[in-house]
């Protein structure tokens, strides 16, 4: 990653060590080394520290988000997801409008990816590719533990044509027997507008710190900040509480299910 070259020239520049940077930006050593040897991604968070602590003034900053705008077909920030979902053991996401990715069918994955502007079929069959292999977690052994919340509004809004809303529908329903996945529906009546803002993903584990991947139309962020981590942990514990249990989820997708027959 050439950011991590970006990193190293920044830190010798000014005459930093390894552990001396570490030791301001309160990562390991290791972690900084694996920065600078691009074997882990770094967000803006950690961009944005390094670039204080190094003195470099804006440009370390500026360098990453080159970084990020030439990342090529896939964006620095599915990079991060991908790195962070691998190594969490729990996942906890809120989707206000579509299917999580990392729930969603062949079919519908790729009429979400149609409708994005200026895409061509070699860009969709590339995305929907990725987005399969990142389910891939869910069948490993020691793979994560994840809890969904769907607002009920995803279980309606039609997305391609009806056979594919038929299939994703058929799809939450079998997921709802893994042993590992929790599957909860925001009913309409519950009246929250907490999670209006967009879609979010939680990430913890053992040898990460807290994650928060947060969702934007044009942008979207991941960030280790606790104080934004804990803003959407409060969000998706205010949306989970008024989410129906799991039995009743489960009766309330096989239910519009119907609809798409």
């Amino acid at each position: 990653m050439k950011f991590g070259i970006h990193l190293r020239e920044y830190r010798i520049l000014a005459g930093k060590r390894q552990k001396e940077l570490a030791a301001l930006l309160g990562w390991s050593v290791s972690k900084i080394s694996m920065v600078e040897r691009g074997e882990r991604p770094a967000d803006e968070d950690f961009a944005r520290a390094a670039d204080s602590a190094l003195g470099a003034g804006g440009g370390l900053l500026t360098r990453w988000r080159e970084t990020v705008e030439h990342a090529g077909r896939f964006s620095i920030w599915l990079a991060q997801l991908v790195e962070i979902e691998q190594r969490a053991d729990m996942l906890r996401a809120w989707e206000p409008l579509i299917v999580p990715g990392i729930l969603q069918t062949e079919h519908y994955a790729r009429a979400i990816f149609r409708g994005r502007p200026g895409t061509t079929p070699d860009l969709v069959e590339q995305g929907v590719a990725a987005r399969m292999d990142r389910q891939r977690i869910l069948e490993r052994e020691n793979g994560p533990t994840l809890w969904v919340v769907l607002d009920e509004g995803v279980l309606t809004r039609p997305i391609g044509s009806e056979e594919i809303m038929a299939g994703q529908l058929a799809h939450l329903a079998a997921m709802n027997d893994h042993p590992r996945v929790h599957l909860h529906v925001l009913p309409h009546d519950a009246w929250l507008t907490t999670g209006l803002q967009g879609a979010f993903m939680l990430a913890s584990g053992p040898e990460m710190p807290d994650t928060a991947y947060i969702e934007s139309i044009t942008l979207s962020q991941i960030t280790a900040d606790p104080g934004r981590v804990l803003d959407v942990k409060s969000r998706y514990e205010m949306l989970h509480g008024d989410a129906l249990p799991r039995r009743a989820s489960l009766q309330l997708i096989e239910e519009k299910a119907k609809r798409w027959k």
